[in-house]
């Protein structure tokens, strides 16, 4: 069986992790990170048994353009023109993530919600009832149903209305480490698995939760000095300097937090120890 090629445009970050993630499945991959038109985009396409784009480099006219012209490409026009008339909300408060994957013939993944406040992410979100937990759940399920999703998609929500769309991310989300170092299956993985119609993966957490922090370099000091101290403080850290990033999964949600906000002070220079 001739392995499949993929191609996708996706700005540098994501090429790095769809990359790395197509190699391990053994599939073939094309980038680009270029605003194409149709014509480029058809072009593009060859040899490519399938894209994925990013709808905010790639326009909705050219999806279908390349379609007419028989291109399998995804996210669809029709996906993308349905979720266009869903307004949007503004916020300056906390938010949800939810991650969805949803392949060809209609197997569906989801991940546990994620808390985003301030400079921190919380997965899965803590305090939820689990009766609002399914509610939402089924609904993100149901709308990706109804949109006719193939592949996977970021729902930003308001944290106290979770009907109060803030944004749609495609191929890179917003929270999208702690996938990559919290749950069986990453985000990555799974949208090129729904993308071919491959079983989709496991999207257990690894511990009860994983919480991720922004990092910022202390102005007196360098990326690479803070190692040394908070490696040895908690070898269970992980950082990502590509997304300036720190993670760290635990069963103890109060100790993992205190973890990751001191790496965060200490990282930054506003500790010393």
């Amino acid at each position: 069986m001739k392995l499949p090629v993929v191609g996708l445009v996706v700005d540098e970050l994501g090429q790095i992790n769809y990359l790395n993630e197509g190699r391990k499945l053994g599939i073939n991959l094309k980038f680009t990170n270029q605003a194409l038109a149709a014509e480029d985009l058809i072009k593009f396409a060859q040899e490519c048994d399938v894209l994925l784009i990013d709808p905010r480099i790639i326009s909705t006219t050219s999806v279908r353009t390349a379609e007419r012209s028989g291109v399998r490409i995804y996210p669809s026009s029709k996906t993308l023109e349905q979720l266009e008339q869903i307004k949007t909300a503004q916020t300056t408060g906390e938010y949800l993530s939810i991650l969805v994957a949803r392949s060809a013939h209609a197997q569906v993944a989801s991940w546990p919600i994620t808390l985003i406040t301030n400079d921190l992410t919380i997965t899965p979100l803590p305090g939820i009832s689990d009766e609002l937990l399914q509610e939402i759940q089924l609904s993100v399920l149901k709308l990706a149903g109804e949109v006719g999703l193939v592949g996977g998609f970021e729902l930003l929500v308001d944290a106290a209305d979770y009907k109060q769309l803030i944004g749609i991310n495609w191929v890179t989300p917003h929270a999208k480490y702690w996938s990559q170092i919290g749950c069986v299956t990453n985000f990555y993985e799974q949208n090129l698995r729904a993308l071919l119609d491959l079983p989709l993966g496991s999207t257990d957490l690894l511990d009860k939760f994983v919480i991720t922090g922004s990092l910022r370099t202390d102005p007196a000091s360098d990326d690479y000095r803070p190692y040394l101290h908070l490696m040895a403080r908690n070898p269970k850290l992980k950082f990502d300097q590509s997304i300036k990033q720190v993670g760290l999964t635990s069963n103890d949600l109060e100790n993992a937090l205190t973890e990751i906000i001191h790496a965060q002070q200490y990282y930054s220079g506003e500790i010393e120890e």
